[in-house]
């Protein structure tokens, strides 16, 4: 159950960054980050229960990738874990953005723009192309 659920997760994650992209064109930009945000953290945990045969609870997308750098190591993928903790490093401000959309997207008085929302799309596609990366690289794709 755990493999068709981690699928499942990883379909619904896509199926979501698909829908920010329609979303971005739409101008609706505050529900376009909102799905970006909602598909990072689903494809994080879809990864996760693959690795880990475990599901994950939890929004934020640093811890998430945190604990991800983690259970890497714990399983002896030492540079993929160096990997994902450069990542998080590097792309702080923007994952710090990403994990704030989840709540200022539905309560904030400020809308998103434009830019904002593709910037936000942009840094959820590339914390799922670590992912796909990591996904090839341990479990064969």
């Amino acid at each position: 159950m755990s493999g068709e659920y981690a699928l499942l997760l990883r379909r619904r994650a896509l199926s979501m960054l698909r829908l920010a992209e329609r979303l971005i064109d739409e101008a609706e930009y505050d529900l376009a980050v909102l799905n970006a945000e909602y598909a990072t953290q689903l494809y994080v945990k879809s990864f996760l229960l693959r690795l880990t045969g475990e599901e994950w609870r939890g929004h934020s997308i640093r811890a998430l990738l945190g604990l991800l750098a983690y259970m890497l190591e714990e399983k002896e993928f030492r540079t993929q874990a160096e990997k994902v903790m450069d990542f998080i490093r590097l792309n702080r401000r923007l994952l710090v953005e990403l994990e704030d959309a989840h709540t200022r997207a539905v309560y904030g008085v400020l809308q998103y723009s434009r830019d904002q929302a593709q910037a936000l799309l942009n840094a959820s596609r590339k914390v799922i192309e670590l992912i796909e990366d990591l996904e090839k690289e341990i479990l064969g794709g």
